[in-house]
């Protein structure tokens, strides 16, 4: 093959193919309009930067979804997109030509408990690799305690459980079922272990709480490690973190798989972008040690 055909092909795929695109709409339902599903939008633009959008806030207005589905009824869009858990549930009985794909949303499965009714991102971190970077962090630590409600987050647990034992990691679980029990819980001489590790939890989700745990856990020389960057400035030695505009993108490349072959089956990813911040303040005053691989490796670093 000369180089001119190689030319004319790349020009097409990078040139004549976003064009094919162009008259396509994509309808985008936020849930609320806070900042992380707002960044979450600009990502998902970058990548389908073809398209025509219209956005739609959801919030808690009386009837607003009533008046959306009809907006999008009356004119179907090609794609839309449903950003939080409130305008993926709004999308899940509707009936539409129009293909559908979700974004920022955690546990998926409690919205879509029998069958996953059209793909999108989840905001669940995968186990493998959150308890994967823990061993890396903390070589001699192998007891990964995680306060959780049974009701919301037995299957997650349970996942960390199987993929903890294939690395060599116990998951120590503590099923909360009030707030009131933390304190007999963190008491109990059942409770040893090495690491607190913190997933989103709405039973374990108030500020004081988590600080009251953190605190708790540091007087006991016990290193917490959180879901997000706020952990860190409460005390938290790490955290794992997402960038939402990178969540965004990603949920863009799936919704272009989507619009290129319509009749796959429905999936969900989760995110491809986990970022990590150390607090090396924290590690000096308690004598937390870490590996100088994960100092290497984080995003960010309190010092």
């Amino acid at each position: 093959m000369t180089k001119k055909p190689l030319f004319l092909i790349f020009l097409y795929i990078f040139i004549i193919t976003p064009l094919a695109f162009a008259e396509q709409k994509v309808s985008i339902i936020l849930s609320r309009g806070i900042i992380p599903y707002q960044r979450a939008v600009e990502g998902v633009k970058k990548k389908m930067s073809g398209f025509r959008f219209k956005e739609y806030i959801l919030e808690n207005e009386r009837d607003r979804g009533r008046t959306i589905l009809k907006d999008l009824k009356r004119d179907p869009p090609n794609l839309i997109l449903a950003v939080g858990p409130e305008a993926a549930f709004l999308l899940k009985g509707f009936k539409t030509p129009s293909l559908r794909v979700f974004t920022m949303v955690l546990n998926p499965e409690k919205i879509f408990p029998q069958k996953i009714s059209f793909p999108g991102v989840s905001m669940n971190y995968p186990p493998a690799i959150l308890l994967a970077s823990l061993k890396k962090a903390f070589p001699g630590r192998k007891k990964i305690g995680i306060f959780y409600s049974p009701e919301l987050n037995a299957n997650l647990v349970e996942k960390f459980y199987k993929e903890g034992e294939k690395i060599g990691l116990r998951i120590l679980p503590f099923p909360i079922i009030s707030s009131a029990e933390i304190r007999s819980t963190l008491r109990s001489p059942h409770f040893f272990p090495d690491i607190i590790l913190f997933i989103p939890d709405q039973v374990i989700i108030k500020e004081k709480l988590i600080n009251y745990i953190v605190e708790e856990c540091l007087f006991r020389k016990i290193p917490a490690v959180g879901f997000n960057t706020w952990f860190v400035r409460s005390g938290a030695l790490m955290a794992f973190y997402l960038d939402y505009e990178e969540v965004g993108k990603q949920t863009g490349e799936l919704a272009l798989k989507l619009l290129n072959n319509k009749k796959i089956e429905p999936w969900v990813e989760t995110p491809k972008n986990l970022r990590l911040i150390l607090n090396l303040k924290i590690a000096r005053k308690f004598n937390f040690k870490l590996s100088e691989e994960i100092k290497t490796e984080a995003d960010q670093v309190i010092e």
